[in-house]
């Protein structure tokens, strides 16, 4: 198999491994229409899919020593199915919030195996990019052709989508496994004395990048409906600037590593900083709307790097594998934090707030670049 078929099932797989938390936000406000439970409860199952992905994310590194992670991968695709068809066929909240948490932990398994394994190519941050560029053509396409399945066949055709999604991703995965099977741990991996201090400080700040993007994106509905966007055209938009995240990934992509992986990093914070504050201050939609591509587009162009670093640090593969759970972690934080702060000065000083998270996030990728004696991760 060539490196660039490699790569294309990988960043596949990573999209699918991404695919409960897109398709989330198509049913967690609309549940209540296909089963009899409350308004609020497609929220609270969501946030326990979320947590059960990032659970499993951070576990999965210790069955790296027993299996490869292409078995891991089809056999965590296996379950997924399962899951996805429980979910479909559920007539019960209890059934639906097990099918819904069960595939959370099934897809974070996905993501940890797919992203050691593009943690150890040749060259990670071009993977990366090329995963994320995937990933948004993913979300594009799912969410267009989602609208139209919804209309014509209901929400329940959602959760077979998924489940035909990970039927692809088993397949894909007993052929790359048939073809090349990873060893059991990373090559050349020797016994750890201790942990590297610049692991932490570099996971504290992915964690806090993420607390302050997602601080705005999903609130964004609410800010730009003070500078009288619609609901409808906020989804447009939201549709618009899946564009910019894709110009994002693809930047990172042709720039590649002829700036290094820290310079990038201080750039993309900085300028998300930025963003996060004037945002919410705008009363012009189309410096809103410009803010929102650029979000998207600096998250996007932020994250190979982040990826790359932390492959870095860890030659195993063992610390990226768990990256998901870190963006997982800080995306479900941005929110509480919006809703802290707005109490206190409204969305202008949720932005202010989110830009301080951000500029923090940069000062620790920076810290973690420092050079120190390299140490092996351990488990």
């Amino acid at each position: 198999m060539t490196p660039l078929r490699r790569l294309l099932i990988l960043a596949f797989t990573t999209s699918v491994g991404f695919s409960s938390t897109t398709a989330m936000a198509l049913w967690i406000t609309t549940v209540d229409q296909m089963l009899a439970v409350p308004s609020w409860w497609g929220s609270i199952i969501g946030s326990l899919q979320l947590a059960g992905a990032a659970s499993a994310n951070l576990v999965t590194p210790y069955l790296f020593r027993r299996l490869s992670c292409e078995a891991l991968a089809r056999a965590a695709a296996g379950f997924a199915v399962i899951s996805a068809f429980a979910m479909a066929a559920s007539t019960t909240g209890t059934s639906f919030a097990a099918g819904a948490i069960s595939l959370g932990m099934a897809f974070g398994v996905l993501l940890s195996c797919s992203n050691a394994l593009l943690a150890r190519s040749k060259n990670v941050q071009g993977s990366y990019s090329s995963a994320q560029i995937c990933e948004v053509a993913f979300a594009a396409t799912f969410y267009f052709v989602a609208g139209t399945i919804i209309a014509a066949f209901g929400l329940r055709a959602i959760f077979i989508l998924l489940a035909c999604l990970a039927i692809v991703v088993a397949v894909l995965m007993h052929l790359l496994l048939k073809i090349q099977n990873s060893p059991r741990d990373a090559p050349g991996t020797t016994p750890a004395r201790r942990l590297d201090w610049r692991i932490p400080v570099a996971a504290c700040g992915f964690i806090l990048f993420f607390v302050g993007q997602s601080s705005f994106y999903l609130h964004q509905v609410a800010i730009g409906a003070q500078i009288g966007i619609s609901h409808a055209d906020m989804s447009k938009l939201m549709s618009i600037a899946t564009f910019g995240g894709f110009c994002g990934a693809l930047t990172s992509k042709i720039v590649g590593l002829r700036f290094g992986l820290l310079r990038p990093l201080i750039v993309t914070t900085i300028a998300l900083s930025a963003v996060l504050v004037l945002v919410p201050l705008t009363n012009s939609s189309i410096v809103f709307a410009l803010c929102a591509i650029s979000i998207q587009a600096l998250t996007m162009a932020t994250v190979p790097y982040a990826f790359a670093r932390f492959a870095e640090l860890d030659a195993t593969g063992r610390f990226p594998s768990r990256g998901p759970s870190l963006l997982l972690i800080g995306v479900a934080g941005g929110p509480l934090v919006a809703e802290y702060f707005t109490g206190f000065g409204g969305y202008a000083l949720v932005g202010v707030v989110g830009a301080i998270i951000v500029a923090c996030a940069g000062g620790l990728f920076a810290l973690a670049a420092i050079r120190s004696v390299s140490m092996r991760y351990a488990d």
